[in-house]
């Protein structure tokens, strides 16, 4: 599956970017400068519930991509959650997402899959704040989250509805009783504070605020009204002397006459008076909002009593409840132990006998050698489903994730008989110098020469050809 252009719309500016088959480069001399958000906007263009940025709200922008796949040209346009689907300049469908997803990815990545369909974008895409520490499980971005055990149990085509449809049902029950011994923790809170349950004199506090707000408010409108006068009477003074037409004579002998333009300092001291009124008036205005909100609290504080009256029987309804602590906790025992037990269960139905967990670890040990960190990977095959992090950091973490992800692209590629695009925000970060970055290149250029792929980064990699560069600046309507 090759993309070929991707075209934003946003308030009537159009920007059109095109991908080559081969290498692609989103480059910017800085960060920040919309690499991310070209990205985003490219899944999104694809269907996928992805999050806008702080600069582009995604909802408001008119998408469209154009994309190979078997079907043949496909083209999306998506205008907030409808996307309409083209196949071969044919009007195919028109999908409204989220509810539609699995529909329109299905013609996508051409495949009916469910399990492959949900972690494909957490297999092929490592966005620069999760993407390079997404080992097996955890969000990919958004709401869209990846899963290797769901992963190998669409890979392998391993039925095991029934055994998650009871696993769920266990898990409903479970919140259930967790919930009422939740209550039963509240019946002792309650038993805690029986005999301290005063209500506070709220109305009483609320009178003492609005009094004390009057008095201001009335200060205030006292000093705007002695401001203004001020104001008037210094104009009334200057038209009585301009009228008098009186001069004064300086050391050299020039008569001046006495106006407002010649007395020093009065259009100053006018403008003063000005500035000082109308800060008084909006600090009265502020004030009047203030007494306006404490005046509606005091209203309905009156009511307060009864409110607190239903309350006080909400918590007898619920002091009355008898609930038996011994026996939830035993429930919830044996329900958590059920789970676990089905969990379990579940985990051996994909894992035993299972040749694609065999061929995943092969393919991690592989590049991990290529990678020089072959000591950090664990000879026994559920190693891929470690959820030990904490010993892994910097470009240590960073190669181990890169090689499960190439691992996994490899195995869904054998299963849905394409070759994926691969995604790489900012390969670059995470402690890995211009070496770890040359051996990573390597492994795509050799082994993954025919899919497409998309770089970001601050960084230019000579080293892939033929390399198409789009270049940002300031954002990618800039």
């Amino acid at each position: 599956m090759k993309i070929s252009e991707l075209v934003v719309e946003l308030n009537g500016i159009t920007k059109r970017f095109e991908f080559s088959p081969n290498y692609n480069l989103i480059y910017s001399q800085k960060n920040s400068a919309g690499k991310s958000t070209l990205l985003r906007l490219l899944f999104y263009a694809l269907g996928y519930n992805v999050p806008g940025t702080k600069k582009i709200k995604f909802k408001n922008c008119n998408v469209k991509c154009i994309l190979e796949n078997k079907y043949g040209v496909l083209q999306t346009n998506r205008l907030n959650n409808q996307l309409v689907l083209s196949i071969n300049n044919i009007e195919h469908s028109t999908y409204i997402l989220p509810n539609e997803e699995w529909e329109l990815q299905s013609l996508i990545w051409g495949t009916d899959n469910e399990w492959i369909l949900k972690n494909i974008l957490g297999a092929i895409y490592m966005d620069q704040e999760k993407g390079w520490t997404l080992l097996n499980r955890g969000t990919v971005i958004g709401s869209i989250h990846f899963n290797i055990e769901e992963l190998i149990l669409g890979l392998s085509n391993r039925d095991v509805n029934n055994l998650r449809a009871k696993q769920q049902a266990i898990d409903i029950e479970l919140k259930k009783y967790r919930q009422l011994q939740s209550i039963f923790d509240y019946q002792k809170h309650l038993n805690k504070i029986a005999n301290d349950l005063a209500f506070p004199d709220y109305p009483s506090e609320l009178e003492s605020k609005i009094q004390i707000l009057q008095i201001e408010s009335q200060d205030l409108e006292q000093s705007l009204k002695s401001l203004k006068e001020v104001k008037e009477d210094n104009s009334k003074f200057v038209e009585f002397i301009e009228k008098m037409r009186l001069m004064v004579r300086d050391n050299s002998g020039v008569s001046i006459p006495v106006t407002k333009e010649t007395i020093v300092h009065f259009e100053d001291s006018q403008m003063y008076i000005e500035t000082k009124y109308k800060m008084t008036k909006l600090k009265l205005a502020s004030v009047k909002k203030d007494l306006a909100k404490l005046n509606q609290q005091f209203i309905e504080s009156q009511n307060l009593i009864n409110v607190q009256t239903e309350i006080e029987k909400i918590d007898s309804q619920i002091a009355a409840i008898n609930i038996n602590p011994v026996r939830i906790k035993k429930i919830i025992t044996q329900l958590q132990s059920q789970n676990d037990s089905l969990k379990k269960e579940i985990k051996g139905k994909i894992t035993i006998n299972n040749s694609i967990i065999n061929d995943l670890h092969k393919s991690i040990t592989k590049y991990a050698e290529q990678l020089e960190i072959s000591d950090w990977i664990d000879p026994r095959n559920d190693y891929i489903f470690t959820s030990d992090l904490k010993s892994l950091s910097g470009a240590v973490l960073h190669k181990i994730v890169f090689s499960f992800k190439m691992a996994y692209i490899l195995e869904i590629q054998k299963v849905l008989g394409i070759k994926l695009p691969i995604v790489l925000d900012s390969p670059s970060g995470r402690e890995m110098d211009q070496k770890n970055i040359t051996e990573t290149l390597n492994i795509l250029k050799s082994d993954f020469k025919d899919n497409q792929i998309i770089l970001a980064s601050i960084f230019k990699y000579n080293n892939l050809e033929p390399l198409r560069i789009t270049e940002l600046s300031n954002g990618i309507f800039q």
